[in-house]
């Protein structure tokens, strides 16, 4: 299998970080492929022209959460999956989504620059960070695709928006984060300083 990435993508980096969590270096070959380059075998595996992509068997899978799922599958099914677990990992995407999207407005042409929709994804950001920080009422398991997801959003938000603040108030988000941080699957997929 082949799972294009480039190493800025927090979505890429989810995979990245599975693919070694999981022991899968041996099956998953990772290639460079930057999406605003239209190169052609990103193209030719995914339409969409996103990373990441991983291609099996001759076919484009897109989208982290899909591409997780086939790389449980190829390791066995290791970690806990329930719905409780995919819907924390929807939020922790969907805040993902939104500090993405927060980032393009804030490299367009000033001139289009919208203070409304940076203050809206913001603030879509922090109620979903409040919500997983109240629901983890016993902690937060950390080998789920829930738990690595909020540690890609918010390493995310540190990566691009230091500023951000994300820990104040959230000390369990702020704690599993610490313990992913810790493992050589993120230090080997932190993205680089000067991107």
């Amino acid at each position: 299998m082949q799972l294009l990435v480039s190493h800025t993508s927090p979505y890429a980096r989810k995979c990245r970080v599975l693919v070694r969590e999981l022991e899968l270096q041996g099956k998953v070959e990772e290639i460079d492929a930057h999406p605003f380059e239209d190169g052609e075998i990103l193209l030719r595996a995914n339409p969409l022209g996103r990373v990441p992509c991983l291609i099996r068997d001759g076919k484009g899978y897109p989208e982290s959460t899909l591409i997780g799922e086939i790389l449980h599958e190829e390791a066995g099914y290791p970690w806990r999956y329930d719905w409780e677990d995919q819907r924390v990992e929807a939020l922790a995407s969907g805040s993902l989504d939104l500090a993405v999207g927060r980032r393009v407005e804030m490299v367009r042409d000033t001139a289009i620059y919208s203070d409304y929709w940076i203050g809206r994804r913001e603030a879509g950001i922090a109620r979903t960070l409040d919500v997983l920080e109240s629901e983890a009422k016993r902690g937060l398991e950390t080998d789920t695709m829930g738990a690595l997801t909020i540690a890609i959003a918010v390493s995310y938000l540190d990566f691009r928006f230091p500023e951000s603040d994300w820990r104040s108030g959230r000390a369990k988000l702020s704690a599993l984060y610490e313990v992913w941080a810790a493992r050589p699957s993120f230090q080997q997929t932190k993205p680089p300083a000067d991107a």
